[in-house]
């Protein structure tokens, strides 16, 4: 009888390898900024100091793709390369030992670089030089391990590497492989990827991604999702002989809904081992589920490795997570799933509350009268946009019944314009609806439609029309409709020379909305009139989470194409409701750029027809305000359970109805509406010269306005019946 273990065919290795990385440069390049960061960790284990620097090169060769990732951490010695290379599946990044590494079976850097094209590895060590070829010859895994060579000057020159460290890189074919992915989807996609989460939000990592064709340089960060804790609980698996097994969970909740698939999700549970090593994400059977969209955190599983050191089959070999079918597993993910299910309970709970707290047909009347009477009063009192020709005489009346001043005009990029609507209530009737728009998409038009209302008591009203450029060089008609009437505008979208020739320089466009960790192109136009050949700009952020891809320009007159000189720039920020501004300056001369960083949902706008929309109502347990308004939404959200507002309008909502309830209504919505319209005018006026003057301007103004338009706004929010009814009553 011959007894013996049973050799794996090399070509189930190589099937093993293609399937992990599917022929996904991304994946690929996940294990190696992984195994690059499991060095780090040794070396900070060891208390030796480094620059904990990940650098990710990226270059086009035809239509392939050439990948590189530079470390400067221990570097590998011939033999430590012997070790790791010649044999899959071995016990190498140091797991086995203790090491807080990750360690994915001895398998992932061979995976990445053997599937792909022309993988290797080379390190410097202690002054030695190795290169390792990795690749798939005839279906069968192949490793070529140089001999070690003395470093030298042009080894070091051609690697950039000064001291220790590795280099691994691999060629992605769309012939061989897969597609090549562009530089700004490796961004994107490294710096969101789920496995990577604890690196790109660990603040001793310096992760680089360099574009070789371009020069261009991204810092690859991730920002966690902004949330409250709703759950911390700690509870223990024990599992067969190995003992117990301590588990950590926390839920948050953000007040957005998030992407809850995919690897670069922002949503889901983390799951790590003690030592912060991400194992996968999930939430598991309530992935699709709509109550759990906003849901996002952590669980950390301690002991963890012991099932890995016993070669237990918990974790996917092709990187998708924990195996549910595991005994350990199984039993975690139910006793996750029961907490998660209690927090879905809660939140259908909180969906029935905010239903029943739905305004009913007589409340939307009131609401909707009141808001466009807000909206009003933010369109007169924040100057958002440049008017445009001069103030027409709106006693005179206009032919048609309505006409645009003025009929022609040129607007810049990114600047908000307006233009005049003279409406003649004795042709066109209150309660008609004006629609405008415009022949070109690239011109966007921000008030779509016109009421008159019964509010607007003149023959000749004078109502406005905000627009804005998109793009440069092209031109359009602004169109008001209503029934067989039209009237129109003729618009130019002209590059911004006006603010050129006074300030020497302007950003184009001067606002962008970006995705987080997309990357977008502006320009920085130069008026080398003002500023010169050889003048050195500098170029900053206020906000440390949004960058700019150069902090200075050195102008150069040669580039200038009629006195002005266009620069490139990218910029990028890490995460959802991030805003900044960027600042270009040359002695006493600024540029500013005003950047946003918003989900996917949060840039579907198309609800919001002014500054300000209807309220809705929370149920936050446990609020720190009366009220807060979004900028995005336009909405007004009313905290149910903060304790004075519960005092009238009950737990559920249910005395909305009544005449106390109504009234603090009204005084929440004005005092809320009332700020964030003096806010917006002193931030439009600029008239604050110190910051620390803003607070008392800002409060000055919403007191103005409360005076101004307090009383009116009452009287549309509040049942005047219900108001009357109680006069009387008290008069009796």
């Amino acid at each position: 009888m011959e007894r013996g273990p049973i050799e794996s065919d090399p070509r189930h290795i190589a099937r093993r390898m293609k399937t992990a990385m599917q022929g996904n440069a991304i994946r690929a390049l996940v294990e190696l900024i992984t195994n690059a960061d499991d060095s780090y960790i040794r070396m900070e284990e060891e208390n030796i100091q480094s620059n904990f620097c990940i650098e990710i090169n990226y270059k086009k060769q035809g239509y392939s793709g050439l990948f590189t990732v530079r470390d400067y951490a221990e570097g590998m010695s011939h033999d430590d390369i012997c070790n790791s290379f010649k044999k899959y599946g071995a016990a190498t990044s140091g797991m086995k030992v203790g090491k807080r590494v990750r360690g994915y079976f001895g398998q992932g850097a061979k995976d990445a670089l053997a599937s792909m094209v022309d993988g290797r590895i080379c390190s410097f060590k202690n002054n030695l030089f190795t290169e390792c070829k990795l690749f798939i010859e005839n279906g069968k895994p192949m490793y070529e391990i140089s001999d070690p060579v003395l470093v030298t000057s042009r080894l070091r020159s051609t690697y950039k590497i000064e001291s220790n460290g590795t280099i691994a890189s691999f060629k992605a074919d769309p012939q061989k492989t897969g597609t090549v992915p562009q530089f700004d989807t490796v961004q994107r996609e490294l710096a969101n990827n789920c496995l990577l989460r604890k690196i790109m939000t660990n603040s001793k990592r310096e992760i680089i991604l360099i574009n070789d064709d371009t020069t261009d340089t991204r810092h690859l960060r991730y920002r966690m999702p902004e949330g409250k804790k709703i759950y911390s609980d700690d509870f223990i698996i024990s599992y067969n002989h190995y003992g117990d097994f301590p588990i950590h969970v926390s839920i948050y909740r953000s007040d957005r809904e998030l992407t809850q698939a995919g690897e670069d999700r922002d949503g889901g549970l983390l799951i790590l081992d003690n030592e912060n090593i991400v194992l996968g994400i999930s939430l598991f059977k309530f992935d699709t589920e709509p109550l759990a969209s906003h849901f996002f955190g952590e669980v950390i599983i301690e002991r963890f490795r012991v099932l890995l050191d016993n070669e237990e089959t918990v974790l996917s070999e092709e990187r998708d997570g924990l195996i549910i079918r595991h005994p350990f597993c199984k039993n975690l993910i139910s006793e996750i799933e029961k907490r998660i299910e209690q927090k879905v309970k809660e939140e259908k709970l909180r969906k029935q509350k905010e239903e029943q707290s739905k305004v009913d047909k007589e409340e939307a009347i009131r609401y909707k009268k009141a808001f466009d009477f807000l909206n009003r009063i933010a369109e007169e009192e924040v100057q958002t946009g440049t008017k445009l020709g001069p103030i027409e005489d709106p006693e005179v009346a206009p032919p048609n019944g309505f006409c645009i001043y003025p009929s022609t005009a040129q607007i810049t990029v990114g600047k908000r314009y307006s233009f005049q609507l003279h409406i003649n209530t004795k042709i066109i009737p209150i309660g008609s609806t004006i629609n405008v728009t415009c022949t070109n998409s690239k011109i966007k038009v921000l008030t779509p439609e016109l009421k008159i209302s019964k509010d607007d008591s003149s023959n000749i009203l004078r109502k406005y029309i905000s627009i804005e450029g998109l793009e440069p060089n092209i031109d359009g008609y602004i169109r008001a409709t209503v029934g067989n009437n039209t009237s129109e505008a003729k618009v130019f979208v002209i590059p911004e020379k006006e603010l050129l020739f006074d300030e020497g320089m302007v950003f184009q466009p001067e606002t962008i909305t970006l995705r987080p960790n997309q990357s977008r192109k502006v320009y920085l136009l130069v008026y080398i009139k003002i500023i010169e050949g050889g003048s050195v700009i500098s170029i900053s952020s206020d906000n440390d989470s949004i960058h700019i891809s150069k902090n200075e320009i050195i102008v150069n007159e040669a580039d200038a194409v009629r006195h002005v000189v266009k620069y490139e720039l990218d910029v990028y920020g890490e995460g959802a409701g991030q805003d900044a501004i960027i600042t270009a300056s040359y002695l006493n001369l600024i540029a500013l750029l005003d950047i946003k960083v918003r989900s996917k949902e949060e840039l579907d706008d198309k609800g919001k027809k002014g500054m300000f929309n209807e309220p809705e109502f929370n149920f936050d347990p446990e609020p720190l305000q009366r009220t807060s308004y979004s900028s995005v939404s336009g909405k007004v959200t009313i905290y149910i359970n903060f304790p004075s507002v519960l005092h009238y309008l009950g737990n559920e909502c249910q005395y909305r109805k009544s005449l106390p309830a109504q009234v603090l209504i009204a005084d929440l919505v004005a005092e809320r509406c009332f700020h964030e319209i003096a806010a917006k005018k002193v931030e439009m006026s600029g008239a604050a010269i110190r910051p620390e003057a803003i607070p008392d301007l800002v409060q000055r103004d919403a007191n103005d306005l409360s005076k101004k338009y307090g009383k009116k706004l009452h009287e549309s929010l509040v049942d005047q019946k219900l108001l009357k009814d109680a006069k009387i009553n008290t008069q009796t």
